[in-house]
């Protein structure tokens, strides 16, 4: 089957994308082909056909933009016996060519807007639309199957609001490549006990709270580095702050194929993101790296960090009380500490991980989602 894949993702340095090459090449392997269009080209190799499009640099019009090329690239196409997916800012513009086609297509909705500012506000409203879009295709028998969501919070979101049955949502978690990210392989925690978060350095996503974990482990005996690796408005608040602190250390952004070592160099992954609406229906992908790091895990308790799947062997990761998460923090730390018993607890953060977040596991859903297509 022949998919089209119309995207507002950069594939050149963007995080984000890093699920999105890791699906492609899932449809790949199940001898799928698949086409980008996009607003950029990797940088790498790449084994899938990618189309760059222009978009205008002006924030506010770059989706408007690239949705208008996508639809004059697309009008040259015969779309029949192919499958449209489409990120949700460019539902509204493409998904009424598909319906003129009568190409099938999709919604993929990897997160509504994450941020805080006015411009993550107007998003809102067209991830609003775009959910609208799909479930009035639905309603009317239309040529949209459904879309992607990547929790069953996100699930529940979506079929409430928009009145979407669950077989018209495919979940498919945040996965991680276990090849790439290998385990720490180190026996014991040893000081400094290095902790880490890689992701957005914004102020709304908890990163202060971590500052404060750092000087209670320290004014409790234990002596601990934090790394932060990823960029923000927090940078610098937080490049001031390593200026006078050296157990903080602030890497900045880095490329993605230098996390994995960065990673494979640390004991504790840390997942702050508070009990807000945005980060309940998540699903991390730096939590699936951690624990295919071998890393043991600290974050905040709600739904968008649980596990994707139960486990009876989860003493290394650990969900605790927003309210009280710096001191209960420096307990589970001092406990791991005194237990001595960190290789077995990495060894079974890792199995997990081979078990249930590599991508061939946590993409297979979308494949079954979309195998009665071939039919």
């Amino acid at each position: 089957m022949k998919f089209y894949w119309c995207t507002t993702r950069h594939f050149r340095g963007d995080l984000c994308a890093t699920t999105q090459i890791a699906i492609i090449n899932e449809l790949l392997s199940a001898n799928h082909e698949v086409i980008v269009l996009g607003p950029d080209l990797p940088t790498g190799a790449y084994a899938w056909t990618h189309v760059q499009l222009d978009q205008s640099p002006i924030k506010g019009r770059k989706a408007s933009s690239l949705a208008k090329n996508m639809r004059s690239h697309l009008k040259g196409i015969n779309l029949d016996d192919c499958v449209l997916m489409i990120d949700w800012p460019l539902v509204k513009p493409l998904s009424s060519l598909a319906e003129k086609h009568g190409a099938r297509w999709i919604c993929v909705d990897r997160s509504p807007p994450a941020d805080a500012n006015l411009f993550a506000k107007m998003q809102r409203g067209v991830w609003k639309r775009a959910w609208r879009l799909v479930a009035s295709s639905l309603r009317r028998n239309g040529t949209c199957i459904g879309g992607t969501v990547v929790s069953p919070s996100h699930q529940a979101l979506v079929k409430k609001q928009f009145s979407i049955k669950e077989n018209h949502l495919c979940i498919v978690h945040a996965g991680v490549n276990t090849q790439l990210f290998q385990p720490t392989n180190r026996a014991k925690l040893e000081p400094p006990i290095k902790l880490v978060y890689h992701g957005k350095m914004d102020r709304h996503r908890g990163i202060l709270k971590l500052i404060l974990l750092l000087d209670a482990l320290e004014n409790n005996g234990i002596e601990a580095e934090l790394h932060l690796i990823g960029s923000g408005d927090l940078d610098l608040h937080l490049s001031n702050l390593a200026n006078s602190k050296s157990s903080l250390q602030v890497h900045g952004s880095v490329h993605h194929s230098k996390i994995p070592s960065m990673l494979q160099g640390c004991d504790i992954g840390l997942l702050p993101m508070p009990n807000l609406p945005v980060w309940t229906i998540s699903s991390p992908l730096k939590r699936s790296e951690y624990i295919s790091s071998g890393l043991l895990v600290v974050g905040i308790d709600h739904d968008g960090h649980h596990l994707p799947v139960k486990t009876e062997n989860s003493d290394w990761y650990q969900l605790l009380d927003q309210q009280t998460f710096v001191d209960d923090t420096v307990g589970v730390i001092r406990q791991w500490n005194d237990n001595g018993n960190f290789a077995t607890l990495s060894l079974q953060a890792r199995v997990y991980a081979e078990n249930n977040l590599d991508w061939r596991k946590t993409i297979q859903p979308l494949l079954d989602f979309i195998e009665p297509l071939e039919e």
